[in-house]
């Protein structure tokens, strides 16, 4: 064993079992706390990277109690009850010839932890136990201890904890659950931030965009006891609301407005989504509601025609995924498009990895292959391509009037009965005018079904889904669609629905009775996984903070009592996000400052238990937003497509003459999102990938997020009309760098920095080049200086 530089979070995933919770009853409390506390992450830091999965250095791992039982060349490492006579602590303790870790021994305390646990028997609560035996029909069984598994429990309601320290406002339970935990450690909350950092904090949270001049005055100038309160329900009822949470679904759902892959052909249609779900949004659409819609939309009785419209519309979730379109095999591009539609859905409705059950039983959850493939028929069971042939069509369907549909129809009838005889004439058979095909007739054909698809009428359509035959499907052995095991009734997954097949028939696909069971309060993953995502979006980290993976790799919950407390409140509540929103924000945990306590950076270093606020990096539509924000710039419509490409057209993104429709002043949740050729702006600042779902976002600091914020044409653009506006003030030079500021930070400079950018500008306006005109020259100047306000981490940061 050798001290490891790989993080603790990287070996998560290579550690297998040796990172997986604490079985129910597997061990006594304090076992188990003392083992999770100060034995496991010993054995994660300082062993797995040489005596793990992917290497066992002197045939040894360590990654499960029967592994070091048994132990590897020099025999067995652990001898319970007899720390002295395990090899484990002995080679740890650096008593004898083999040493580990070679270089340094552990610490004393770390030592003294790892004998602890040995003398009480080396209790392992999760250790594996025999492989389960299969279960009638070759389906494995499920055991007790998993489905014992934390995230697969009901959710329950847990009691607000009592805090002992009297100084701290507690507003909510929130306050409660948080305060609590810290007072075990010795800690407390940071005090709370000032009014103006909470207002910028708040304002970029819910909106995603500054606070204007005139909220910032008016906030400092309330001194009711809800003046907060008031500004959080101003921007909960503000359209910029669904702009800034809308796309944070959107992320999730991997929305794209192009295909990406072999065809990356334009989804003209795509924005109907988006906006779909940035009305939700808005309209506090009941979560349970918007997860049916999504999934079975099409299917879901009653409604005007605009709610059946929308909710039509919103099944394009399962449409907008990334395709291989050229694919020559059909039969694996609808397995293939399946696949995805599976894993999308298992992570951002479940927090599960079900693509992984494809090939065979997936290797850390209880999800067998049979329950991928009883799932799946759900979706092969329905049509989510007008056809699986080279290069495929996705299903689009009418929003219009059941007489423009109509219209509609008749014209697919007419293009394929066009495109039906090209085929024939390029095969050169026999066509339907008599005759065998020539070349001259060929061209005739390719014009005839160029003149139908020309002919299309102008009625409103969105990538949607529809139900096709019922059907089950068998397993496919190792993934390959050639080699079928048996068949799958359709069903919910056996650790969380039960064993019972659904009775559907030919008529039904089961998406519906698969919506609805996804959105019963009781489910034990929906209300969980949505509270975590809103929770990661305020505070920078989930309660768990692997948000789309709740599973055995999955990190577990930090917080688990106010987690459930959390979706059961939220539940309760009719599933409103705007309530859960408000509840979090309101907080006196959210309104702390970033300043922690000293004793905070030993004990907490990673903030996991919430001492004090995260300072972040705004996101990338935040700061393209804010910048052309602070500039004057930027252009409010809501909704519509800005995507210049005609349907189904190829969209060359990455060689010479690549798509370039991204310089618009509109928000940037309304810019195309072409897969592959990202725009570079936001790809810059860490937009996620398109083509998978992303629960959480990530920040990174590279060279070139800089270069782009002091050279980039948008950087330019913004700089200038920021200069422009400052310019423009009357006054002294003083007034217009106040006017700098307050546009870009909110605040006025201090008297320190209206001398030193005075001088600043001085110096600037003698070394420009005298040929320029003096207008020319002072605005040269005071782009430079607004370039670099805009680029500074005062604005780039929320504190």
């Amino acid at each position: 064993m050798h001290t490891a530089s790989t993080s603790a979070a990287a070996l998560l995933v290579w550690g297998g079992l040796l990172f997986a919770p604490a079985a129910a009853g597997a061990a006594p409390p304090d076992d188990s706390a003392h083992f999770e506390k100060k034995v496991r992450p010993v054995l994660v830091e300082r062993c797995v990277s040489c005596h793990g999965p992917e290497k066992q250095k002197g045939g040894l791992r360590v990654d499960s109690r029967a592994a070091l039982l048994q132990g590897g060349d020099s025999g067995p490492s652990l001898v319970p009850g007899k720390p002295n006579e395990s090899l484990l602590t002995r080679v740890l303790a650096h008593d004898g010839e083999l040493k580990m870790p070679p270089k340094n021994k552990l610490p004393a305390p770390e030592i003294a932890a790892l004998k602890e646990w040995v003398q009480a028997g080396a209790p392992w609560p999760d250790s594996p136990s025999a492989p389960a035996a299969p279960a009638k029909g070759g389906e494995r069984v499920i055991t007790a201890e998993e489905k014992a598994f934390w995230a697969f429990q009901p959710v329950e309601r847990p009691a607000a904890p009592p805090v002992r320290n009297p100084k701290v406002e507690i507003r909510n339970d929130i306050d409660r659950f948080l305060l609590a935990r810290l007072e075990r450690e010795g800690l407390s909350f940071a005090p709370p931030t000032d009014k103006r950092t909470l207002l910028r904090r708040i304002t970029f949270d819910l909106t995603g965009l500054p606070p204007t001049a005139a909220e910032i005055d008016a906030f400092l100038a309330d001194g009711a006891p809800d003046a907060y309160e008031k500004v959080v329900d101003r921007l909960l009822a503000s359209p910029a609301y669904g702009e800034k949470w809308g796309r944070r679904w959107l992320d999730v759902a991997r929305y794209a407005d192009s295909n990406g892959m072999d065809e990356n052909l334009a989804y003209v249609n795509a924005w109907r989504y988006r906006d779909y779900v940035i009305r939700s949004v808005n309209a506090d659409k009941p979560y349970d509601q918007f997860v049916k819609e999504q999934i079975a939309g099409d299917l879901m009785p009653g409604g005007s025609e605009t709610e059946r419209a929308d909710r039509l519309t919103a099944t394009g979730f399962l449409v907008i995924g990334p395709k291989m379109l050229a694919e020559d095999d059909p039969m694996k591009m609808r397995m293939d498009i399946l696949d995805e539609q599976l894993d999308t859905l298992g992570q951002a409705f479940m927090g599960l990895t079900l693509g992984c059950a494809r090939c065979h039983d997936h290797k850390f959850d209880p999800i067998t292959a049979a329950d991928y493939y009883a799932l799946g028929g759900m979706f092969y069971s329905t049509k989510t391509m007008k056809n699986h042939t080279v290069v495929a069509a996705w299903n689009e369907r009418s929003l219009a009037s059941p007489e423009a549909t109509a219209l509609l129809t008749e014209h697919e009838r007419t293009v394929a009965a066009a495109r039906a005889q090209l085929a024939g004439a390029q095969k050169g058979g026999f066509t339907a005018v008599g005759g065998f095909a020539g070349p001259a007739l060929v061209r005739q054909f390719r014009a005839k079904v160029a003149a139908a698809e020309k002919a299309k009428p102008a009625v409103p359509e969105a990538m949607a889904v529809e139900d096709a035959k019922g059907e089950n499907l068998r397993v496919h052995l190792r993934g390959n669609h050639t080699t079928l095991g048996a068949e799958v009734p359709r069903r919910f997954p056996r650790v969380l629905g039960g064993d019972k097949a659904l009775d559907l028939g030919a008529a039904r696909s089961g998406r519906l009775e698969l919506a609805e069971w996804l959105a019963r309060p009781e489910h034990p993953l929906t209300a969980r996984v949505m509270v975590n995502r809103i929770w990661a979006g305020h505070f920078g980290a989930g309660l768990v903070r692997s948000t789309d993976n709740f599973g055995r790799l999955g990190d577990r919950p930090t917080h688990p009592e106010l987690l459930d407390w959390l979706a059961s409140e939220f539940t309760g509540a009719k599933w409103s996000v705007k309530h859960l929103h408000r509840l979090i924000v309101t907080s006196t945990a959210y309104r702390m400052s970033t300043r922690p306590d000293p004793a905070v950076a030993v004990k907490d270093p990673d903030n996991k238990l919430l001492s004090h606020f995260s300072r972040r990096r705004l996101d990338a539509e935040e700061v393209r937003d804010g910048m052309l924000a602070a500039a004057g710039l930027l252009d409010r419509t809501a909704g519509g497509s800005l995507l210049k490409a005609n349907p189904r057209q190829y969209i060359n993104s990455t060689a010479p003459g690549a798509y370039n429709g991204f310089a618009q002043p509109r928000r940037s949740v309304y810019l195309p999102v072409i897969r592959s050729g990202v725009y570079d702006v936001l790809q810059t600042l860490d937009f996620p990938d398109p083509s998978v779902p992303s629960g959480q976002r990530v920040a990174t600091t590279i060279p070139t997020q800089a270069l782009f914020m002091l050279n980039g044409a948008l950087a330019d653009q913004t700089a200038e009309a920021l200069a422009k506006a400052a310019l423009a003030v009357s006054g002294d030079d003083a007034a217009r760098v106040r006017e700098a500021y307050q546009r870009v930070y909110g605040r006025a400079p201090t008297t320190a920095e209206v001398e030193k950018v005075l001088a600043y500008l001085q110096k600037s306006l003698e070394a420009a080049d005298a040929k320029l005109a003096p207008d020319a020259r002072t605005l040269r100047a005071w782009r430079g200086l607004c370039r670099v306000l805009l680029a500074s981490n005062e604005f780039v940061f929320v504190e």
